[in-house]
Formats: structure tokens, C-alpha cells, sequence
């Protein structure tokens, strides 16, 4: 069934490239501008590090020192708490990454590796503060408190689901002998260009679709469709609607499909997404029920001038870049493989 569905959204979605070939254009172009100028200069550094710092064995030597506070609190190996901090402010693929390290070195359990996932997709502060805050609302005091409420929100749902675990959440035996400095950092920066090859890829997607979709969505239609599928889009449209606070803090949690995608992508121990998604929705939900008592104190301000997003996938199109029909036949190739190797990962996790 989930092949046949696979099968429809592709058959679908390619019509949409070929009747719509200069939106996809400018779609994609945008999208690998973004990916050029925003996401791989704001990513890439944290992936590496975050992984280096696992490969290497500073992180088991970090843990041992500050980690307990984390494992009372999460009932996780206090080796977590470094990828669980650069989780919180590496952005929202980061704390993916580090528990992927922590269980390919053998120090989390396929079960507490699940666990760090669910709860450690959170935005960049850049991002939140910078172009949520102050390009969007126009506030950088809103922009903070939207930090502080996403922070505090996934940080309640790791305690939620650390609850039943307290336990089991002693380490599984892990290696003592870690590989050299040298090597360490090699094997970070391979595997953080493998990752942002696969991010830059479903933001190119997205960014395409929802430039398609803009023709026949507007205002609050619009913000609500882009709040599902993508978090940058949807906080500027909306910011375009003058929606209340709570709706921007609902929609960080959250993370939109985009974010997604890229968190699940590429895992080498299952993870269930009924359980990933009902865990964003969570921290949505929570970081909006905060939010609720306080928004009348930041008073909406007007619009400043466009500014470059700090993490998603969509920015500004740019026409220079529109092609026709053969970029809309590259897009088609590009979508169909994406969705059949998806369907084939996410088949294997549920």
C-alpha cells in the first residue's frame, strides 16, 4: 500500500514539474541557493563536530564529567549530554547526527539512540532569534522568548519519555580504544558531507513544490499548508497573516516534513515514526500552551525588509535562474528516486 501511495504522490507530482516547469525552476533554484548560502555554511560545521567529538571519545570524557545531571534527567549515558547540547543549539539536524555517532560507537542502545531523536530536533538559535524573531515579527525580545519556550518544550518531551526508562539507562559495553585525532576528523567530515549531500537534496524538493503550491494557496491557506511541510516558509507566511505568538511556537516545534526527512534519513537503527511525529507534535503543542499567557507582551511590529533565511528551504526566487522543460525533466528523475529510496528507508523503520 505504501509503495502504491509512493507511486500516485510521484506520478502526481512530476505532472505538477512538467505543467509548472518555471515555478519548479525557481523553486530549485532557490533551493540550492539556500543550501549554498545558508544551510551548508550553518550545518556543516556542527555536524562535523558534533560527530567529531563522539568518534574521537571526547564526548564519553565530557559525559563523565557533566553528564549525570542529563542521565537523571533523560535516563540516557551521560556520553549523551554533549550530542544532547549540540542537538539544542547545532539546529535542527544536529542532535540527529550525534545520536547516530553515539550508536554506531556503542554507546547508546538502538532504544535510548530512538530516544535522543525524539527529542532533540530543535532550531538553531540564528535561526529562531535572528530570522524568525527579527525578520518576521520584527522583535528580537520575541525571537528569544520563542528560544527559550522551543528549548524548554523539547527539553520536556525528553523528560516525558525518559520517564518509563530510568531503569535500564545504564550504557551497553562500549569500546575503549578510540580511533586518532587524525582519523576521527576524517570520518566527521565524510560523514557531514554525506549528510548535508541528503539534506541539500529534500530541501531542493520542497523548495520546488512549495513554490507550485504558491499559485494556488495564499494567506492563511497558505501559512497553514507551508507550517506543515516546511518551518521557514511557515513562520514568514505567517508572519504575512499576523498570526499570534503561540502559532510560531507551535510550528518550531513541530519542524516541519522538510526538517523531518532530513532528521530520519540515513539511520542505522529503527526508529517508529508514529511515535517521531506524535513527539513533534508534542513539543509543538507544549512550547504553544506556553507561549499562550505571555504573546500579548510582544506587540507586532511592522515588517522589516526580507532577510536571508538562516535554516529551511525556501528563499526568494530567482528568476535569472528559471529554465523550462528540461529542468522540469531533471526535477521529475531527481523526484521519482528520492521518493522510491524513501519509501524503501521508511519501510524498513515503521
Amino acid at each position: 500500500m505504501s509503495k502504491k501511495i509512493a507511486g500516485t504522490a510521484a506520478i502526481l507530482l512530476a505532472a505538477a514539474l512538467l505543467i509548472f516547469p518555471r515555478q519548479a525552476s525557481e523553486g530549485a533554484s532557490a533551493g540550492i541557493a539556500t543550501c549554498l548560502g545558508v544551510l551548508i555554511p550553518s550545518l556543516y560545521p556542527f555536524l562535523v563536530i558534533t560527530v567529531f567529538l563522539i568518534k574521537s571519545g571526547i564526548s564519553s570524557a565530557i559525559g563523565r564529567r557533566i553528564g549525570r545531571p542529563f542521565a537523571r534527567l533523560f535516563a540516557l549515558p551521560p556520553t549523551a549530554a554533549p550530542a544532547i547540547l549540540m542537538g539544542m543549539i547545532g539546529g535542527y539536524p544536529t542532535g540527529s547526527r550525534g545520536a547516530e555517532a553515539l550508536y554506531e560507537s556503542g554507546e547508546l542502545t538502538k532504544e535510548q539512540a530512538e530516544r535522543l531523536v525524539l527529542f532533540s530536533v530543535n532550531g538553531g538559535p540564528a535561526f529562531i532569534c535572528t530570522a524568525v524573531g527579527l525578520g518576521f515579527i520584527g522583535s528580537v525580545q520575541a525571537g528569544r522568548f520563542l528560544l527559550l519556550v522551543h528549548l524548554l518544550s523539547g527539553l520536556a518531551v525528553g523528560v516525558l519519555i525518559g520517564l518509563p526508562h530510568h531503569r535500564d539507562a545504564a550504557p551497553p559495553p562500549c569500546r575503549t580504544k578510540w580511533p586518532s585525532a587524525a582519523k576521527s576528523l576524517l570520518i566527521s567530515a565524510r560523514d557531514g558531507a554525506s549528510s548535508m549531500l541528503l539534506m541539500c537534496c529534500f530541501v531542493i524538493l520542497f523548495s520546488t513544490f512549495l513554490c507550485i503550491l504558491q499559485r494556488f494557496f495564499s494567506g492563511t491557506a497558505l501559512a497553514a499548508t507551508a507550517s506543515v511541510c516546511e518551518v521557514t516558509l511557515g513562520c514568514r507566511t505567517l508572519a504575512s497573516v499576523h498570526a499570534p505568538l503561540w502559532c510560531f511556537s507551535l510550528v518550531l516545534g513541530w519542524g516541519g516534513l522538510c526538517v523531518h526527512l532530513q532528521v530520519l534519513q540515513g539511520l542505522s537503527f529503527p526508529i517508529r515514526i508514529g511515535k517521531f511525529f506524535l513527539c513533534r507534535a508534542l513539543q509543538g503543542g507544549i512550547a504553544a500552551l506556553i507561549t499562550l499567557p505571555f504573546q500579548a507582551q510582544f506587540a507586532s511590529k511592522p515588517p522589516l525588509p526580507p532577510v536571508i533565511d538562516v535554516f529551511g528551504s525556501f528563499a526568494q526566487s530567482h528568476p535569472e535562474f528559471s529554465g523550462g522543460t528540461a529542468a522540469g525533466i531533471a526535477l521529475v528523475i531527481l523526484c521519482v528516486a528520492l521518493l522510491i529510496d524513501s519509501g524503501g528507508q521508511h519501510d524498513s523503520v515503521v
